[in-house]
C-alpha cells in the first residue's frame, strides 16, 4: 500500500531524524454533538493511542459565564488539560482560533479580550494562565509546546474579515495597521510586530506557531522567530506550497525555528474533500521533506457539509458512534497505517535543514496568491485582495510575476493567475489538479537572503516588490562565480547603471516566452517532483491511482 523505494545501496549512516505525527481537534465531535471535555475523557485518549498520535493542537475557548471568576477558571482549565495530557504523554499546542470568527468575548466582564492596542484583533494569552504550562516547553517531552495562531497569514491580509461570523464585513487587523503605507514599509511593520509579539507579550518563553492557508508569508513569520507550518491538500498544489516554506525555514534556521506541515482536509465545502490517498501523499510529503511535525486536520470533526466520494459516510479520521465508541474511517486507517507501520518501517536521516535548492526565487513577500477582486455576480472571495493587509495595495504587476514563474516550473500545473485553487477564474473545480506536482528542487527566499543557505544555487530569479542592496551586492558575487540570474529589470536597475553579464537576464514581462525558455535548463523531468537534500535525493512520481505517489529516496 505505501510505495518507497531506498536506493540500490542503503542509505548513508547517520542520525535518524524522527517525526512527530499529531492531529487538529477543532470541531470535536465529542464536544460539539456530546458536550464531553474531550480533554478529561479516557475514551479519546484511546482513540489517540489507537491511531498513533503523539501531538495534539487543541483549540481551546476562556471561561465567560462565571464573572470577576472568569480568569481563574480559565487558567484552571488551562492547567487541568495540561495535566491531562502530559499524563498521557502527549505533546500539545494550544489552538488561538476562536477570534477567526468572533469579534469580541468578555473574560474580565465589560473587556473585549480580542481588542488589542492600536484596533487590531487578536487573542494574546495571558501569561499569568500559562505559568504552569511552561516548565514542559524542551525538546520531544510531553507538555506544552507552543501556541497555534490558526491561519493568522488569513486574517492578516484579510483584516480578520470573517470574525463576525456568518457575516464578512469585519475589518480590523491582525498585527498593525498597514493601510497607505509602501508595501517595504508595510513588511517591516509586521515585521516588528510579529517580533515584538513573541518577545515582549510571551517574553520569549512560549513558542509561537503560524499555520498558513495563503501559500505566501511564512518568511515574515520565520524571520520573527515563529515556528511555520504550511497547510497542504486543502485547495492547495501541496509541492509548491512546501517548497515556499522551505525556503523560509532555510532562510531562518538560525533563529531556533521548526518546519511542520498541516495536511488540511478542507477543501472548499466538502469535508473530507480530499481522497484517502491524497492524505497518503501529503503524509509521505511531509515526511520524506523532513518536517519536524506533521499534523492532521482534522481528528473527529463530523459537520454537515458534503464529502468526497472515496472518504467514509462520517467523521474525519474517526467517527463517534457513541460517548465511548468510535469506528476508524478510510482516511484515519491511512493514518494508523501510516504510524504504526510506515514509519516504524522507514526511518529517515533527512533534515529540512539539510534542503539544497536548485534554483531560488527571491521576492519581498507581500501576500499576494492570486486573489481577486469579485464582483457581486460571483459572490465573496474568501480572501480579501490586498497585499500586506493594505486596503489600498491589491494585487499587482510585480506581486503577480511569481504566479508566471511557478506555472514555468511547474511544467503548467500552476497557472499563471493564482498558486492556490482559491481562484476559482485561474482553477475551475471541474479542472484541479490531483495531488503530484512536477518540480525541481526550488526554494523561496526574501528580498535581505545572503550568504551559506545560497550555496548550490544554480540560477536566481528575482522579482517582485523590492531588493535589498545587501542580497543584490550577494547575488552579484554568485553569478561572477558561476550562477544565472533572472532579474526583473527595474529591481537591476535600483542598484546599478553598469550593463549586465552574460549570465544577467533582465526581464520587463515575467510572461515573455524568453523567461521560459531561460528557464528550461533549470526545470526538471515533467513525470518527477525532486528535492536535492546534503546527502540524499527525494523523488516523487505520480502514483498508479489518482492523487497517488511513489516515492523515491538515494544517496546523493
Amino acid at each position: 500500500m505505501w510505495s518507497c523505494l531506498l536506493g540500490a545501496c542503503l542509505l548513508a549512516a547517520g542520525a535518524d531524524h524522527p517525526v512527530t505525527l499529531g492531529v487538529n481537534c477543532a470541531g470535536s465531535a465529542l464536544l460539539t454533538r456530546q458536550q464531553i471535555h474531550y480533554w478529561d475523557h479516557e475514551p479519546f485518549y484511546a482513540a489517540l493511542a489507537a491511531l498513533g498520535v503523539q501531538q495534539v493542537d487543541l483549540q481551546i475557548w476562556p471561561v465567560t459565564n462565571a464573572g470577576a471568576d472568569n480568569s481563574r477558571l480559565t487558567a484552571a482549565s488551562l492547567a487541568r488539560i495540561d495535566a491531562a495530557l502530559r499524563a498521557h504523554g502527549l505533546r500539545y499546542t494550544l489552538n488561538l482560533e476562536v477570534p477567526n470568527f468572533a469579534a469580541s468575548m468578555e473574560v474580565d466582564p465589560g473587556v473585549n479580550e480580542f481588542a488589542r492596542p492600536g484596533g487590531l484583533h487578536r487573542w494574546d494569552l495571558r501569561m499569568d494562565w500559562l505559568q504552569a504550562l511552561l516548565p514542559a516547553v524542551r525538546g520531544r517531552s510531553p507538555g506544552f509546546v507552543g501556541l497555534t495562531y490558526d491561519e493568522c497569514e488569513h486574517m492578516l491580509l484579510s483584516g480578520n474579515k470573517f470574525s463576525d461570523y456568518p457575516q464578512a464585513s469585519f475589518d480590523q487587523p491582525l498585527l498593525a495597521n498597514t493601510h497607505g503605507l509602501p508595501l517595504l514599509a508595510a513588511y517591516d511593520r509586521l515585521l516588528v510586530a510579529a517580533t515584538a509579539l513573541r518577545a515582549e507579550h510571551y517574553q520569549n518563553r512560549v513558542p509561537l506557531h503560524t499555520e498558513q492557508v495563503w501559500p505566501d508569508l511564512f518568511h515574515l513569520f520565520a524571520a520573527a522567530g515563529w515556528n511555520i507550518t504550511p497547510k497542504l491538500l486543502k485547495e492547495h498544489l501541496s509541492p509548491v506550497v512546501i517548497s515556499i516554506a522551505l525556503g523560509a525555514a532555510l532562510q531562518y534556521a538560525d533563529r531556533g525555528i521548526s518546519l511542520g506541515a498541516s495536511p488540511d482536509l478542507w477543501r472548499y465545502d466538502l469535508y473530507p474533500g480530499h481522497s484517502p490517498q491524497a492524505l497518503r501523499s501529503a503524509l509521505l510529503l511531509g515526511y520524506w521533506l523532513g518536517c519536524d511535525t506533521v499534523y492532521v486536520e482534522n481528528l473527529d470533526y463530523d459537520g454537515p457539509e458534503g464529502r468526497q466520494p472515496l472518504a467514509g459516510p462520517a467523521g474525519s479520521l474517526l467517527h463517534w458512534s457513541s460517548a465511548t465508541e468510535y469506528q476508524v474511517t478510510p482516511h484515519g486507517q491511512v493514518y494508523r497505517e501510516f504510524a504504526r507501520d510506515y514509519l516504524p518501517a522507514h526511518p529517515r536521516r533527512i533534515d529540512w535543514r539539510d534542503y539544497q535548492p536548485k534554483l531560488a526565487i527571491i521576492r519581498l513577500p507581500d501576500g499576494g496568491w492570486g486573489q481577486f477582486s469579485a464582483g457581486p455576480q460571483h459572490g465573496e472571495a474568501a480572501s480579501r485582495n490586498r497585499l500586506l493587509g493594505n486596503r489600498d495595495h491589491p494585487l499587482d504587476d510585480p506581486a503577480r510575476e511569481w504566479l508566471q514563474v511557478w506555472s514555468v516550473l511547474t511544467h503548467g500545473v500552476a497557472r499563471p493567475g493564482a498558486l492556490s485553487l482559491n481562484n476559482p477564474f485561474v482553477y475551475p473545480r471541474e479542472q484541479w489538479p490531483d495531488f503530484f506536482v512536477p518540480v525541481d528542487s526550488v526554494a523561496v527566499f526574501d528580498h535581505t537572503v545572503r550568504g551559506p543557505v545560497l550555496d548550490g544555487v544554480e540560477a536566481f530569479v528575482v522579482c517582485g516588490h523590492a531588493l535589498s542592496a545587501a542580497t543584490f551586492a550577494e547575488l552579484t558575487s554568485r553569478v561572477t562565480a558561476g550562477a544565472s540570474c533572472l532579474i526583473a529589470r527595474r529591481l537591476y536597475q535600483q542598484h546599478t547603471t553598469s550593463p549586465p553579464g552574460p549570465r544577467w537576464r533582465l526581464v520587463d514581462d515575467f510572461a515573455d516566452p524568453a523567461v521560459a525558455a531561460w528557464l528550461q535548463p533549470f526545470l526538471g523531468p515533467p513525470e518527477v517532483a525532486r528535492y536535492r537534500f546534503r546527502n540524499q535525493l527525494v523523488e516523487f512520481r505520480r502514483g498508479a491511482v489518482a492523487d497517488a505517489v511513489e516515492v523515491r529516496v538515494t544517496d546523493r
